[in-house]
């Protein structure tokens, strides 16, 4: 297979707007979805035992492909036999880790005490069999930087996730809603993908001739495993020390935060990988780009954990109706805690991709295993120390001191692979960080003003002041336009 083309400016926006466009509907979807669910039909009980099995869904998605198919979009050499034994290893790896889980599934849930949570995981199970459906075609489809198909199949997807949770949800299945509608949106994505680019697997096994995409995707794949990790052992330390009810307020305060997070710098991570590694020969380009990427995180990013923080005791009451007031309160604390974490996030999802990009898979792995040792300790830590007094809060408070040290070395690693200044990205992305201060302000005062208005009106006019604010200023001083966002998602957008 010939080498792409170098990514033009106006692939990489394009990229990111089409990418920024599916997830603002997909968040929306989520959140109404997420709303309904609890707010008419999911206990915070039955939502924190659901959560001990969905915590660990990301590790077995990761665990299922080992990275392999990354190797896919960061390599050039591809054929018909390359990509097919890549397939079938997939198939091997997926069907593997599916037996495992018909073990460990159940004795995961008697640890736990509900056995239940043994069941969700080894349905899910059947996703990971499903998903090699797409693997492939999904990752040549990124590799082309096609991301205006993604995009479309991702929405459809997510749209029919979310109608789907609801749905379970009202028919009764609260805590099997949530696995039973991710079921349904890897059919409807898996369907869409083949459709756009498909594929058909030939009868050949050569693994002497992929050895070196499973080497790359081990190392990929291992660091992706132990960050899945953890990143969702803080619940099962929330359920071993404070019980499954306060797992689910403190994964309603993880979902309106740091989840959010995820989701909207995923918008930039699945079109930074493919992009660092078509620019992973030129260093000046790739340190620009980087700063390029990490401003537009902060630009997202910050005014939606701004609006977060201000807001967080009001918006924890849309899930009023099956919650205790305290669980509630509980939940409100640990989002404003969490928003402090999810700064540095909006950061820190951008190394990894990066590392992995330009062929240094390795330096990924000493971050992941630093960061798999040292923060798991920090919750445990956090738990056992301030867990008496603050409950939950304690490994809340975990992440928000842990993560800056583990985000730390993951900053000497970029700059060590990249010779990235960090003082240009510090001047690149004041303003931004400044609109967000002015923002919090505003925002603050308005919450003094309306301290005795109505719940939905304080939401409306705290919001909506410290929103504005934000908008005006990255508008009127930083030269955000919708204009550029739409010519961006047209093929024809100049470079």
């Amino acid at each position: 297979m010939a080498t792409p083309p170098p990514a033009s400016q106006a692939q990489i926006s394009r990229g990111v707007a089409w990418a920024g466009a599916a997830q603002a509907i997909i968040a929306i979807a989520d959140l109404v979805s997420q709303a309904l669910v609890l707010a008419l039909f999911v206990s915070f009980t039955d939502y924190g035992i659901a959560g001990l099995a969905l915590a660990f869904y990301y590790v077995l998605d990761t665990a299922a492909d080992l990275g392999v198919t990354s190797a896919v979009i960061q390599r050039d050499d591809h054929t018909p036999e390359k990509l097919s034994t890549v397939f079938w290893f997939n198939v091997l790896l997926s069907g593997g880790l599916f037996v495992v889980l018909l073990g460990l599934g159940p004795l995961y849930g008697h640890l736990v005490g509900y056995p239940i949570v043994g069941w969700l995981l080894i349905a899910y199970g059947g996703k990971l069999l499903f998903q090699n459906v797409y693997a492939i075609p999904f990752a040549l489809l990124k590799k082309d930087l096609r991301f205006d198909e993604i995009a479309k199949a991702r929405t459809l997807a997510h749209v029919c996730e979310s109608i789907a949770r609801v749905a379970f949800a009202a028919a009764g299945a609260t805590i099997w809603c949530f696995t039973l509608a991710a079921l349904v949106r890897v059919v409807v994505f898996g369907v869409f993908i083949q459709a756009r680019h498909p594929f058909l697997p030939r009868w050949v096994f050569r693994p002497r001739e992929v050895i070196d995409y499973i080497k790359f995707g081990v190392r990929s794949g291992t660091s992706q495993i132990l960050y899945q990790l953890y990143v969702n052992l803080d619940y099962a330390v929330v359920g071993a020390y404070f019980g499954a009810k306060a797992v689910g307020a403190y994964k309603l305060a993880y979902e309106i935060v740091l989840e959010p997070v995820r989701s909207i710098t995923n918008v930039v991570s699945d079109v930074a990988f493919p992009t660092f590694a078509r620019l992973r020969h030129e260093p000046a380009r790739l340190a620009a780009q980087l700063t390029r990427f990490i401003r537009l995180n902060f630009t997202t990013v910050l005014p939606f954990l701004v609006v977060i923080a201000l807001l967080a005791d009001s918006l924890v009451l849309v899930f009023s109706h099956h919650q205790t007031p305290e669980d509630l309160v509980l939940a409100a604390d640990c989002c404003r805690i969490l928003c402090f974490v999810g700064i540095v996030r909006a950061v820190g999802f951008l190394g990894p991709p990066l590392l992995d990009g330009i062929g240094h898979p390795e330096r990924t792995l000493r971050y992941m295993v630093f960061s798999a040792l040292w923060m798991p300790a920090a919750f445990a830590l956090g738990a056992s120390v301030l867990g008496g007094e603050l409950g939950a809060r304690a490994v809340a408070i975990a992440w928000a001191v842990g993560y800056p040290l583990a985000f730390a070395l993951l900053v000497y690693l970029v700059r060590r692979s990249i010779g990235l200044r960090l003082t240009e990205v510090a001047r690149a992305c004041a303003g931004v960080i400044a609109c967000s201060l002015a923002g919090l302000a505003v925002g603050l005062g308005a919450r003094v003003l309306t301290a005795d208005l109505p719940t939905a009106a304080r939401l409306a006019i705290v919001g909506g002041a410290a929103a504005v604010t934000i908008v005006g200023l990255l508008v009127g001083w930083q030269g955000m336009r919708w204009s550029a966002i739409k010519a961006s998602m047209r093929n024809d957008a100049a470079p």
